[in-house]
């Protein structure tokens, strides 16, 4: 029976996906998937912010290609043992944690069904990730750059609750004075151009 929380298109935009993608890009997507739907761990394929996802009583991880890399994301990779030293922080202050790809030679299948196995395991016993309370005030310097340019503020203001608080999560996570300062700027500018937080992975 299909899982009614699956995009039962999925299979195909996943394939269109791929095809879009040249190169070697091309050919680490084509054998990620592989690897993933080939690991007997009831994975299926699902669709979800115009990206491939993968779900097994829940979301496992998703895939996207980027200018400089193909990534491998994992939803709950925080509380996965980096046994191979391959997860890398999405720097937003989640439980996301990706693998990153420029090369086909550098996919190792045992490695990344490791992975998929703890990930899979995660799901199977119903482990929720801690969620931290995210300070929805609109901190000072955030809103004093938002008053000083209006096109960024109004779209700010323009965004769901839940869309101001990605911003605003982002900026306060910031440990050091630069990084804050620089994602402050960051977000001006996708703001001024219209853009959400995650904007880039609502691209195909």
């Amino acid at each position: 029976m299909a899982d009614s929380k699956v995009n039962q298109d999925a299979p195909q935009k996943i394939t269109d996906y791929i095809n879009k993608v040249d190169g070697e890009f091309h050919n680490i997507l084509t054998r990620l998937r592989e690897i993933i739907m080939s690991s007997d761990l009831g994975i299926i394929e699902d669709w979800k912010w115009n990206a491939p996802n993968f779900h097994q009583e829940g979301m496992v991880c998703w895939l996207a290609s980027f200018k400089q890399h193909v990534g491998l994301n994992f939803f709950k990779g925080s509380l996965i043992e980096d046994k191979h030293h391959l997860f890398e922080s999405c720097g937003d202050g989640k439980s996301n944690r990706m693998i990153k790809y420029s090369k086909l030679s550098q996919i190792e299948e045992t490695h990344l069904k490791y992975y998929l196995q703890k990930a899979v395991e995660l799901n199977q016993k119903g482990v929720k990730v801690e969620t931290k309370k995210i300070n929805t005030n609109c901190p000072e310097d955030f809103q004093n750059a938002l008053d000083n340019h209006e096109k960024a503020k109004e779209f700010f203001n323009s965004l769901a609750p839940s869309y101001q608080r990605d911003y605003i999560e982002w900026i306060t996570s910031a440990k050091q004075e630069a990084t804050r300062e620089k994602r402050l700027l960051t977000s001006i500018e996708w703001l001024s151009e219209g853009k959400k937080k995650n904007w880039k992975y609502e691209k195909c």
